[in-house]
């Protein structure tokens, strides 16, 4: 089965109903919140109508987009139920008997899949961290720790986020399939969408399934829109529609007295679990840590995609939901389309500040801001003692030295240098980077190194006679460094 469009149609927003003014206002209101945007992509009627990147991100980068990967774990799951491989009222633990301990506790012998999509298991609060330390004493996999851990309530009855739970979702439709996700998805879901870039983390020999894949902003529209349309694309029918229409309404309560004690309670996280979607206060989303969305309004006939990266998720989510929901009302006009597209295509991140001064040496590495992830504790760059920073050319190279390290990034003034990190690993791809730095009034260097692929970026500042300061903007949510983001390499 191949593709038969690369892309999505486009047209002005005028021409389906949508006032430009409205996405303009949008863009000022994210600008004065301390959220950075990567990427914007607004579709009604199944058309784009505004789009934008914000340098150094561009369409042709792929995005890792977190617990978005949930979404495609799902139209997994809803492929493989139409196929007959399993059921939802399937007890998850009697596929996966190699990875049961004799005393298991009871509950789990009623713990269906339809739970595992829900986030309904039992446990009261997220399950990761345990299940990876039980894992140490089961061979290491982290589903077989997962069944160590005891549900503190009944399955069905709480919800609680938990990975585990989409993790064994995507662990049974690869033991179902006989491949990995990406195998089984790529035939039935991501060639006919077009997605031929898709790459994934791994845990073990699966993909991760709660999180890690990575993609297009437009793959993630066209997903969007999929579901929109109930499963169809271009006149065929891609997922079952029973199937769409469940996932993405509500199965699961997620409100205050069907969660664990201590939850917290924004607003648009508390409307009701779908499989794998989350319910709006109007619509429902797909969403993945530090701003990557696919929202779908379906009484607007509109998708709204975005990657970035922020702390206040809710905030964003309010705010678009405040400026565009009044923007898809059937006003708009020419000027108001043109100066949006203009806007669109002139987007960019900040460069830091710079004299033009010289700047070079040798500095001790002061990594004391320490980055916390699911399954390692380290440093932002693990190894790192000592970087030496050079002049070359328009810019400067940046070197990461350290026992068993030793990394050279180029790094532009005045414009984003293209690097790479190496991986560590055959099978897998360097991690690339875009690098900046500059100079200010007091002579201190300032460098900015974005994991392109991810929303994070290094931040490397060296005052005169000073140590290299050494820390992630957002610590991404594992703790192995740059070298951990290296991904399988596509055949």
């Amino acid at each position: 089965m191949t593709s038969t469009s690369s892309s999505l149609p486009r047209s002005t927003p005028s021409a389906q109903g949508v006032d430009a003014a409205g996405v303009e206002r949008l863009l000022d209101a994210v600008g004065q919140t301390e959220a950075e945007m990567h990427s914007l992509m607004v579709l009604r009627h199944g058309t784009v109508i505004a789009e934008g990147w914000w340098a150094p991100f561009a369409p042709d980068l792929k995005h890792l987009v977190y617990s978005l990967s949930k979404t495609f774990t799902s139209a997994a799951a809803g492929l493989a139920v139409a196929e007959g491989r399993f059921g939802l009222d399937d007890v998850m633990i009697d596929h996966f008997p190699e990875l049961v301990p004799d005393d298991v506790d009871d509950k789990y012998r009623r713990y269906l899949v339809r739970h595992a999509l829900t986030m309904s298991s039992g446990h009261e609060s997220e399950a990761l961290d345990r299940a990876a330390a039980a894992a140490e004493g089961a061979g290491g996999d982290v589903l077989a720790g997962f069944f160590r851990v005891p549900p503190e309530r009944e399955p069905g009855s709480v919800f609680a986020y938990s990975q585990p739970t989409v993790y064994g979702v995507g662990r049974l439709v690869a033991k179902t399939t006989g491949g990995t996700i990406l195998d089984y998805l790529r035939p039935r879901l991501l060639e006919p969408l077009g997605i031929h870039e898709a790459q994934w983390m791994m845990l073990g020999d699966v993909e991760m399934g709660f999180s890690g894949i990575h993609v297009f902003t437009e793959s993630l529209a066209k997903t969007g829109q999929l579901v929109l349309d109930g499963g169809r694309w271009q006149g065929e029918q891609i997922l079952d529609p029973e199937w769409v229409a469940t996932a993405t309404s509500k199965q699961m309560d997620n409100d205050t007295a069907h969660r664990g004690p201590g939850a917290p309670e924004p607003i648009d996280w508390q409307q009701g679990y779908g499989f794998q979607y989350w319910m709006n206060r109007h619509g429902f989303r797909g969403d993945g840590a530090y701003g990557q969305f696919i929202i779908v309004w379906p009484e607007e006939d509109a998708v709204i995609v975005t990657t970035g990266e922020t702390i206040d998720m809710q905030e964003l989510l309010s705010l678009i939901t405040t400026h565009l929901r009044p923007a898809m009302t059937g006003a708009g006009t020419a000027e108001a389309d043109a100066a949006l597209a203009a806007r669109l295509s002139s987007l960019a991140l900040p460069l830091p500040d710079d004299t033009g001064a010289g700047f070079a040496g040798t500095f001790d590495a002061d990594v004391s801001s320490p980055v916390v992830g699911p399954f390692s504790f380290g440093e932002a760059v693990p190894g790192a003692e000592r970087v030496e920073v050079a002049e070359a050319g328009d810019g400067w190279t940046l070197r990461f030295l350290g026992d068993g390290l030793d990394v050279t990034l180029p790094v532009g003034r005045g414009a984003w240098a293209e690097g790479e990190w190496p991986a560590p690993a055959d099978g897998l791809d360097a991690v690339p980077f875009r690098a900046v730095a500059g100079v200010d009034a007091d002579g201190a260097w300032h460098a900015r190194l974005r994991m392109i692929q991810t929303p994070h970026s290094l931040l490397v500042d060296i005052a005169p006679g000073g140590a290299a300061s050494i820390a992630w903007r957002f610590p991404p949510l594992r703790g192995d460094g740059p070298a951990g983001h290296a991904l399988p390499s596509l055949g």
